[in-house]
């Protein structure tokens, strides 16, 4: 399995929060499909299958969401995939609101169904604000 290091605000694996759109499909290929979240979406953004890209208004990377066939990395250890009892012990400070677990001061979310996490979305400094 393919295993990405996150450095909270700064950067996931080598795509780094604030980076140009055209430099992040530098670095990711062009396997992509661009498309809206929603109609309330600013921008699109880039579905590469196993992950999702996230661009502010002036295509800098704002957010990345990851579903399945990545480990994701923090301080040496597997942060996703995850259970819901190990979500807790595993992010200080995260704080959980129904099936959603956010640490704000990081910008890590989760999105838990059945027991484990289904989705894991780090962003840049104020993405959960």
């Amino acid at each position: 399995m393919e295993r990405w290091e996150l450095i909270p605000l700064k950067s996931i694996g080598k795509v780094e929060f604030g980076m140009d759109r055209d430099e992040a499909r530098r670095l990711l290929g062009d396997n992509y499909t661009e498309f809206k979240k929603s109609k309330f979406s600013k921008n699109t953004a880039d579905d590469y299958e196993k992950f999702h890209v996230f661009y502010t208004s002036n295509n800098k990377v704002d957010a990345v969401e990851f579903f399945e066939g990545i480990e994701i990395m923090l301080d040496g250890k597997v942060i996703f995939p995850i259970t819901l009892d190990k979500i807790e012990r595993s992010i200080p400070d995260i704080v959980r609101e129904g099936d959603s677990f956010t640490n704000v001061k990081k910008s890590i979310g989760f999105e838990v169904e059945s027991g484990k996490a289904e989705s894991i979305l780090v962003g840049s400094e104020g993405y959960f604000e």
